[in-house]
């Protein structure tokens, strides 16, 4: 598929998965909204409180039916995303019976991760008075830099599997350039042609569990000079302690977001006829606040990791020196992967958080070696 061929389904690809990000968001605030004027969260907090005296207890009920009612909800437009779209535009491998079990698993993760830190959260409402919200920010800071930790060596794992890379020559290469930015990691294969046909490659984790992982879809396809260059992105970002910086950037407007949530909580207590911000009842307005700051600072959130994008791709660039090889990895990328090679300005601002690529392909014609 030549370029001119490729560009009409890319465009609707983007438009259709654009279009179910704007459905799930009307339907987020749609069910939160209801949630708290019917009384429905009112009903249900008194429910749990009926059938269990412990204040953990109650709030890992409450969340759990929570997480089990909006997936089911979710579900057919989970299924429009993740599996008949994907299939419809020959994308996807994965079965019927996988993408359930994909599912399953998510939801699993959500009940095992979600309600432990929505408990921890309405322990230190409970506790901590007007402050539950810096005490929140710093645990949400720890949780994610653990998470960050045990993502590639638990949770990766779940959904693909991942074994160390045969290739001997293009391991000791892609160790070479790992050397070279101060990495010392493993290389793994991760087994992405189960289920897509999308070429993807990751640098993941922290400390012990740093390692490369290489999408056997873009092993198949691209040149080891080509995966060489994918991979000096990816090294480029630990060079600049990107993760780190993510994740101090991500505290920062988690506190931002949470001390707003505190305001527009305290101020909707009276009006709702809560009488205090531990109300289990008075958990939608409590996530509507920190939705709607969610949507107010995503095109921040996403300007920020274009920059950091834009100058991990220079790095890779001059680590390579191999322009021609980022061009070619860059455009097999779009092809494989069914990406908009020239998005909108407008759509680039506000959903993307990588430039888009034909930015990312003239910055390698026009780089120059140092």
């Amino acid at each position: 598929m030549n370029a001119s061929d490729q560009a009409q389904p890319a465009k609707r690809y983007e438009a259709i998965h654009n279009l179910l990000f704007v459905v799930e968001t009307v339907l987020t605030l749609s069910l939160l909204i209801g949630f708290l004027l019917t009384g429905a969260s009112v009903w249900l907090a008194h429910a749990v409180q009926s059938r269990a005296a412990n204040p953990w207890l109650q709030v890992a009920l409450f969340g759990g039916i929570l997480v089990v009612g909006m997936k089911l909800i979710f579900l057919p437009l989970n299924w429009l995303g993740d599996y008949y779209f994907e299939h419809r535009y020959h994308l996807s491998n994965e079965t019927p019976a996988g993408w359930v079990l994909d599912e399953l698993k998510s939801l699993g993760l959500s009940l095992g991760l979600g309600v432990p830190v929505l408990d921890v959260i309405y322990f230190l409402l409970r506790r901590t008075g007007p402050d539950w919200w810096i005490w929140a920010g710093l645990f949400m800071l720890v949780f994610g830099v653990v998470l960050s930790a045990l993502f590639p060596v638990v949770i990766l794992p779940l959904f693909y599997k991942l074994e160390p890379l045969e290739n001997d020559s293009l391991r000791q290469r892609l160790v070479g350039l790992a050397d070279r930015v101060g990495a010392r990691v493993g290389v793994y294969r991760l087994s992405l042609s189960a289920k897509t046909k999308k070429a993807n490659a990751a640098f993941a984790g922290l400390g012990a569990t740093k390692r490369i992982l290489l999408g056997d879809t873009l092993l198949n396809n691209f040149t080891e000079d080509e995966i060489e260059v994918v991979l000096a992105h990816e090294m480029a970002h630990y060079k600049h302690g990107d993760l780190w910086k993510m994740i101090g950037w991500g505290a920062c407007t988690t506190w931002i977001g949470l001390g707003l949530a505190d305001y527009a909580l305290r101020r909707g207590l009276n009006r709702f006829g809560f009488t205090d911000v531990s109300d289990l009842g008075a958990f939608p307005l409590l996530a509507l606040a920190l939705f709607g700051f969610g949507l107010v600072i995503l095109p921040v959130n996403n300007a920020f990791s274009r920059w950091r994008e834009r100058k991990a791709d220079r790095t890779a660039l001059d680590l390579t020196r191999n322009p021609a090889g980022f061009g070619s990895a860059m455009r097999k990328l779009a092809a494989q992967n069914l990406a908009d090679v020239t998005p909108h300005p407008a759509i680039e601002f506000l959903l993307h958080d990588h430039p888009a690529l034909n930015r990312r392909i003239a910055l390698a014609e026009q780089w120059h070696s140092k």
